[in-house]
């Protein structure tokens, strides 16, 4: 449902009203002094971030801040001290766990 924003005239405010169904017949009112004398506004619009957007919008002096002040805490150092950087298994280490676990739930497989 969409929220306009709309001017009365006779009051002088702006008003929001939420449009349930837009038709040729819709008619708005003001609330307030129930005028229908009213001008569609051009409405301001908000839209929804990830969480990564906004962290590539920080700016980068927060992460050099970050590093001065903890070193512990930089990227570069929880990236090697959690081997972020490193895959979380080896074709080698599925290989092991395959052979002592057996074939798993699928059958066939």
């Amino acid at each position: 449902m969409p929220i306009y924003e709309y001017a009365c005239h006779n009051c002088r405010r702006f008003v929001e009203i939420i449009v349930r169904r837009v038709s040729d017949d819709f008619t708005p009112v003001c609330p307030e002094c129930k005028s229908k004398k009213l001008t569609r506004m051009i409405s301001n619009f908000q839209f929804h971030q990830s969480m990564q957007s906004k962290i590539e919008q920080l700016d980068p002096k927060y992460d050099k801040m970050i590093a001065a002040s903890n070193p512990d805490l930089s990227f570069d150092n929880m990236v090697k001290q959690y081997r972020l950087d490193q895959p979380m298994t080896t074709k080698e280490s599925r290989k092991k766990l395959m052979d002592e676990k057996g074939p798993g739930l699928i059958p066939g497989a």
